[in-house]
């Protein structure tokens, strides 16, 4: 699910879930165990011929991690995956602005079975549509007989989806359904010619946001890029269980605990982390979306709008907004432009008569050509 917080930088820190320390424990304690027992077999088991050709081998593996462009690497694939995976999030639809055209357009209570049908259907192509890209919108309807028993579709309607033959999906229905229902309307007078061209457009873009999160699901981050960040950030620490072992050479700590290596360890793995779980924001991951949460926002609004909302007008009324005394202790820097307090010299500011002004600009002349030479 989605994290959402507020608190202080200390606070945010002791976070577990959807946290650093969850992403990574597992890969820093084996990491912590390797290089441990690395450590042990060097002090207590490798003779001191044995140790000096260690000590050699620790230098070569340090200086070669200087090799591995990892920053670059990480930085351009974390840059791509959260650019992805915030334009998904911007393409998870929400039918308000459809349906409040749906309300002014097809008013009164003569027409509500077509507003709810209109609504239900919207509902119902998001859950086609999200239970072939999301894990949790499949478990919740993992067949399409579930639709039927949630009463999102109609058993009739499973006889005509079933019945219409495309190997390509069929999410998108009952949005012509929709669309044809709406001509429908047009035929029998309800709305005119230009109600029509609206709420159709209106209806192809709420549409697109589900195809392209279809897209979205078909065309991933190419998987050799991926493969050349897993590896090149897991190599890197392969190296270092062997360059970062602390040796103690002359002028250096014999530090016991690889506090820098581990901070590396911490940056480097937990950015590869965050490439890998926004990679797929439709899974069960803590920062994944919830559509099981908007599908069931998005029918009540849709219902609400449908029903309750259609002829709701309360009174027209001017408001006086008051602040509170807690609202008042930093009130806000009225903007009114950079330049309103900029003062000129009196002079400067006098208008200049007009006849003036012919006279000044008569004396000036082009220069010759003589004038030029």
């Amino acid at each position: 699910m989605t994290i959402s917080y507020s608190d202080n930088f200390g606070k945010l820190l002791l976070h577990w879930r959807g946290s650093l320390w969850k992403s990574i424990w597992k890969d820093l304690l084996v990491f912590l165990l390797i290089y441990y027992s690395i450590n042990m077999v060097y002090r207590f088991a490798l003779s001191d011929e044995q140790q000096s050709s260690f000590h050699t081998l620790v230098k070569y593996c340090d200086k070669a991690t200087g090799l591995i462009p990892i920053t670059f690497l990480l930085g351009f694939f974390v840059s791509m995956v959260v650019s992805r995976w915030w334009e998904q999030c911007s393409y998870v639809m929400w039918p308000d602005r459809f349906m409040c055209f749906v309300t002014a357009y097809i008013p009164g209570p003569d027409h509500l079975l077509l507003r709810r049908t209109i609504a239900r259907w919207c509902n119902l192509a998001s859950a086609l549509c999200w239970r072939g890209i999301s894990v949790r919108t499949l478990k919740r309807f993992p067949t399409i007989e579930h639709l039927v028993q949630s009463g999102l579709m109609t058993p009739e309607e499973l006889t005509t989806f079933e019945s219409t033959e495309s190997p390509y999906g069929k999410w998108w229905l009952p949005l012509i359904w929709a669309t044809n229902l709406i001509r429908q309307c047009y035929d029998a007078k309800i709305i005119d010619s230009i109600l029509l061209r609206d709420l159709v457009q209106e209806l192809h873009k709420y549409r697109s946001g589900f195809g392209m999160l279809v897209m979205y699901d078909w065309v991933t981050v190419p998987l050799v890029y991926t493969q050349v960040v897993a590896i090149a950030t897991y190599g890197y620490f392969a190296i270092c269980l062997i360059g970062r072992q602390s040796i103690g050479a002359p002028g250096e700590p014999d530090l016991y605990i690889p506090v820098f290596t581990i901070l590396q360890f911490l940056f480097y793995i937990g950015w590869l982390k965050v490439g890998e779980d926004l990679m797929n924001p439709f899974g069960e991951d803590d920062d994944d979306f919830e559509l099981n949460y908007v599908l069931d926002r998005n029918i009540q609004v849709a219902y609400l709008l449908a029903e309750d909302l259609n002829d709701q007008l309360p009174k027209p009324k001017v408001p006086l907004v008051p602040y509170t005394r807690g609202s008042l202790k930093k009130p806000d820097n009225i903007f009114t432009g950079h330049l309103t307090e900029l003062k000129f010299k009196a002079k400067d500011m006098d208008f200049v008569e007009q006849g003036s002004l012919m006279e000044k600009q008569s004396t000036l002349s082009w220069p010759t050509v003589a004038m030029m030479k």
